[in-house]
C-alpha cells in the first residue's frame, strides 16, 4: 500500500537522498543557482551547512525516530507527525537558501525548526523510557540544534559540526555496528572477549572526539587537538579491528557497515595530519558519515528471509558512493578523479532514491532495521542436533527418543531445559 508517511524513515530517507544531490550540485558545477541572499553568506558555507543540517540531519531523524519504538514503547510518530516533520525540513532548507531573507530573527528559527522538532520528539521519548539508549539520541539532537544556531549566528566555525557528526557516529553508529554484527555471530567465548575489548576502546575514542570538538573552538590548542584526534583515530581503529570476523564477510549488509565505519579512523587521522582541510573533512562527511548512512538505510529495503540479505543494487550503489568519497579525499585537485567524484556521488544517491522510492509501494517491515539474531538460531540448531526441539522460547522440550517411539505432541515432556542450556539461553536474551 502506498503510504509514504506511515513511518519516519521512508520520507526522510528520500529527502536526505535528494538533498545529497542538491547540496553537491551547485558547489561542483555552474548551475546558475543564486545563493547570495543566504544567511550563510556564500555558496561554500551553504554547502557545508546543508551537508550537515540538510542531508545528515534528515538521515539521522529517519533512523532515530523510527528506531525509538524499540526503546520507548509509547513513542511512535503518527502519519500527521511525519507530515509535519517533512514540512519543517522543507522550511529549514528554504530558510538556509535565503528564501525568507537574511533577518536572523526570522531565518534562524525557521532554519533550526526541523532539528529542534526532532530533538523535542526524542527528548520526550527518552524521558518516558526507562532505557538509556534514547538519551544519547536526544542529546545529539539537542547538540545539533545548538550547533546550528551557533553556525547561523556566526559564532562558531562552520567545520565544527563535522566533528559533532564524528562523535555521533562513534557513540550511536558504533553501537549499531556492534549490535548488528553481534546478532549474526555464533556468540563464542572468543567473540565475546573481542567485543568486550571493543567496548573498552569505544569509550576513549568517543571522549577524545568530544574533547577535540571543544579544543577546535580554541585557536591556541592546536597541539592538544592533534593529540586528541590521533587518540580517537587509534581507538576507533582498534575497535573496528576487534569487530572483524569471518562471518562479516558472508553478509553484504555487514560488509557495507564495516567498510563505511572504517572511514571514521581514517578521517580523524587525516584531520589530525591536515587540520580542517577540505579533503580531510570529506573523509568524515563523504566517507564515514555518508557511507554509514547508506549502509544502515540499506537494511530497511533488504531482502528478508531467515536473515536480512543485501540487494545487489544497494551493494552497487554503496560501491559507487565509496569510490566517490575516495576520489574526493585522495585524488589531486584539477584531475579527472576530482571531476568524476561528484558525478559518481550523484549516481550513487540516484540508486538510493530508486531503491527507497520503490519501497513506498511495499508494506513496512517490522522491525525496520534488524533481523533475527543468529546466535539464538545457533542455540536452537544445537539443541535440535542433540535431540531436543524447542517450542516457543524453550518452554517445552520433546526428546528425540520420544519422537522415535512415535509419541505425538501430547507426549511432550513439560519441563525446563537443562541448567546448562537454560543459563546460556538466558544470557543470550
Amino acid at each position: 500500500m502506498y503510504r509514504p508517511a506511515a513511518t519516519p524513515h521512508r520520507p526522510m530517507f528520500l529527502a536526505g537522498g535528494f538533498w545529497a544531490i542538491v547540496a553537491v550540485g551547485p558547489i561542483s558545477w555552474d548551475t546558475g543557482i543564486d545563493l547570495t541572499r543566504s544567511p550563510l553568506g556564500d555558496l561554500v558555507a551553504w554547502h557545508a551547512h546543508e551537508m550537515v543540517f540538510g542531508f545528515a540531519s534528515a538521515m539521522f531523524a529517519a533512523y532515530a525516530l523510527t528506531a525509538m519504538t524499540s526503546w520507548s514503547a509509547n513513542a511512535r510518530l503518527s502519519p500527521t507527525g511525519v507530515t509535519i516533520l517533512v514540512a519543517l525540513w522543507g522550511l529549514s532548507r528554504l530558510a538556509a537558501a535565503g528564501t525568507l531573507g537574511q533577518d536572523p530573527r526570522l531565518t534562524v528559527p525557521a532554519a533550526v525548526a526541523f532539528i529542534a522538532f526532532v530533538a523535542l520528539l526524542l527528548a520526550r521519548a527518552a524521558l518516558q523510557s526507562t532505557q538509556a539508549k534514547g538519551a544519547a539520541h536526544a542529546f545529539f539532537a539537542l547538540t545539533l540544534t545548538a550547533t546550528q544556531i551557533a553556525v547561523l549566528l556566526g559564532v562558531t566555525k562552520r567545520q565544527l559540526p563535522v566533528l559533532g557528526l564524528a562523535a555521533l557516529l562513534s557513540v550511536v553508529g558504533g553501537r549499531m555496528v556492534a549490535a548488528f554484527t553481534w546478532n549474526q555471530l555464533a556468540a563464542t567465548q572468543a567473540q565475546k572477549r573481542r567485543f568486550a575489548m571493543a567496548r573498552l576502546f569505544g569509550l576513549p575514542g568517543s571522549v577524545a572526539i568530544l574533547l577535540a570538538l571543544w579544543l577546535a573552538t580554541r585557536e591556541t590548542a592546536s597541539g592538544w587537538l592533534v593529540f586528541c584526534l590521533l587518540i580517537a583515530a587509534a581507538s576507533e581503529a582498534m575497535r573496528f579491528i576487534l569487530w572483524l570476523d569471518r562471518e562479516v564477510l558472508r553478509d553484504g549488509l555487514l560488509i557495507m557497515q564495516h567498510v563505511g565505519y572504517s572511514w571514521l579512523p581514517v578521517g580523524l587521522c587525516l584531520i589530525a595530519l591536515d587540520t580542517m582541510s577540505g579533503a580531510a573533512l570529506h573523509g568524515l562527511t563523504a566517507g564515514a558519515v555518508a557511507c554509514s548512512i547508506f549502509a544502515v538505510a540499506a537494511r530497511a529495503v533488504a531482502r528478508r528471509a531467515d536473515r536480512l540479505r543485501a540487494n545487489l543494487v544497494d551493494g552497487g550503489g554503496f560501491a559507487l558512493l565509496w569510490t566517490a568519497a575516495a576520489l574526493r579525499v585522495f585524488a589531486n585537485v584539477d584531475t579527472a578523479g576530482q571531476a568524476a567524484a561528484p558525478v559518481i556521488w550523484c549516481i550513487a544517491w540516484l540508486v538510493f532514491l530508486a531503491r527507497h522510492g520503490a519501497a513506498l509501494a511495499e508494506t513496512t517491515p517490522r522491525p525496520v532495521f534488524s533481523g533475527p539474531k543468529r546466535h539464538r538460531q545457533h542455540l536452537s540448531d544445537r539443541l535440535e542436533r542433540s535431540g531436543h526441539r524447542i517450542e516457543g522460547r524453550g518452554a517445552m522440550i520433546e526428546t528425540g527418543e520420544k519422537r522415535r517411539m512415535g509419541c505425538g505432541s501430547s507426549a511432550a515432556l513439560d519441563e525446563r531445559p537443562s541448567p546448562e542450556i537454560q543459563t546460556q539461553d538466558s544470557r543470550q536474551e
